[in-house]
């Protein structure tokens, strides 16, 4: 499994130099876009979501939703959110922070797979 080399870049440039500023720069357009996509009308408003704060941000949030909930999806797509999340500093990493991020729907957890399955696919390279 290979990440889209641009989302890498857009993650890592989100993320910044792992100052203290960037890490609450980053957490805070996390809290924003969790709170968009913490609806249950995300099926609808997903590609907005992606326009509105980036897709760095969206991969994250999707990212720590797809490791919380891979027991209950068969682990479908969790190598590709392993990966994203490789790429945070571990100042970011922290339990707390990834709660921040984790999108609570309020639909069916199998959901996610609908959504975001695009997503995922549009950002994998081939190996």
């Amino acid at each position: 499994m290979k990440l889209d080399r641009t989302l890498v870049r857009e993650i890592k440039t989100l993320i910044g130099n792992g100052s203290r500023e960037a890490k609450f720069a980053a957490l805070k357009r996390m809290d924003a876009a969790k709170t968009d996509l913490s609806a249950t009308k995300v099926r609808d408003t997903f590609t907005y979501c992606l326009r509105e704060h980036g897709r760095a941000v969206v991969a994250i949030c999707v990212a720590v939703t797809l490791d919380a909930r891979k027991d209950r999806l068969g682990y479908w797509g969790w190598r590709w959110a392993r990966e994203v999340l490789s790429l945070l500093p571990q100042n970011i990493i922290t339990p707390g922070n990834l709660e921040r991020a984790r999108i609570e729907d309020g639909i069916h957890p199998t959901a996610i797979c609908d959504y975001a399955g695009s997503f995922i696919r549009f950002t994998t390279e081939e190996e």
